[in-house]
């Protein structure tokens, strides 16, 4: 079967090769992928910007993935249209006792510290497989595992609540999007920061673009996914014991703070990656029940994935995903 492959960073280091079937294990699943989300994290494992220590080498990237399974499981059945579940976990450290399999201090990201998902089939263990209910899109089913389930998790951490406002940077990115619509469907009052109009279609009441964001505009709850000096300015929109939430340094992981606006305000700063399990089963649900959208910018074909990700650095009007 065919792979894309690095063994040293740089998008122009990936290549589509032949390798090894998958290995058939106890308590694994044999699937085809038939859609995969790029996200800034496929990029920055390719192209050697990411946070996490990337292993094995050489490397397999890929880390949102919708399959269909190949053959028969205990709990799927082959044709089964299945995600799956992106943390790679032990179940007996601490935090994976306590419902927080996604922080496991054995563990990881699935593409990250194990091979991932750019490949045309692959062994994956059963308790990170999800069943996608038929009325839910391809296109919406494979944005869920990432760019639906980390903001999702978010606003979670951040306990929101019915007529809470709420303001997110990056809102036309892959997970700004998905922030505005489930914040919308938490009764929220949604503004986004971002100069794309399409954004009301997702539940935006208002939008802003950066430079004409009021200074005097103040939010309950600000999701600013950025970083960089975008996040610290981004403390100047949160009203008093609001909340400021962070899971991504786009712009960049550093950034000068005014401790004294933080405690004067008593301002709370809350770090949120990914999801558990039971985020990933909610939004599943969600979907399903309540309809959540996503705008897709382009579809390739998987032999072109170097070029998606190429394109991927690129000003963009939606989501960028794979086809097999």
């Amino acid at each position: 079967m065919k792979a894309y492959l690095f063994d040293k960073f740089g998008i122009e280091n990936l290549i589509m090769k032949e390798i090894g079937e998958p290995e058939a294990k106890e308590g694994y699943v044999r699937v085809k992928p038939i859609l995969a989300g790029i996200n800034p994290l496929d990029y920055n494992v390719a192209a050697g910007k990411v946070i996490y220590g990337v292993h094995p080498m050489p490397h397999i990237p890929g880390s949102e993935i919708l399959a269909v399974v190949d053959r028969d499981g205990k709990k799927f059945r082959k044709g089964d249209r299945v995600l799956i579940y992106n943390r790679i976990y032990d179940g007996t450290c601490n935090f994976c006792l306590s419902g927080h399999e996604y922080l496991c201090n054995n563990g990881g990201i699935y593409g990250v510290v194990s091979n991932g998902g750019f490949a045309e089939a692959l062994s994956i263990r059963e308790e990170n497989l999800f069943k996608v209910p038929g009325n839910i899109s391809d296109e919406v089913a494979v944005s869920l595992p990432i760019a639906a389930l980390t903001p999702y998790h978010a606003l979670k951490e951040a306990r929101v609540g019915a007529g809470q406002s709420l303001l997110v940077y990056g809102a036309s990115g892959n997970t700004g999007i998905f922030a505005t619509q489930l914040g919308n469907l938490m009764g929220l009052e949604v503004y986004a920061v971002s100069s794309k109009g399409y954004l009301r279609d997702f539940g935006a009441g208002e939008t802003f673009s950066m430079e004409k964001l009021p200074e005097n505009f103040k939010a309950d709850i600000v999701i600013n996914s950025l970083g960089g000096e975008l996040f610290s300015k981004s403390i100047d929109h949160v009203q008093k014991m609001g909340k400021l939430i962070t899971f991504g340094v786009l712009s960049g992981r550093e950034c000068t703070l005014d401790l004294g606006k933080i405690y004067t305000s008593e301002l709370n700063i809350i770090g949120s990656t990914g999801g558990s399990r039971s985020d990933m089963r909610e939004i599943i649900n969600i979907a399903s029940e309540r309809g959540l959208k996503v705008k897709i910018d382009k579809i390739f074909q998987f032999d072109k994935l170097k070029d998606a990700l190429k394109y991927f650095e690129k000003p963009r009007e939606g989501r960028v995903l794979i086809k097999f």
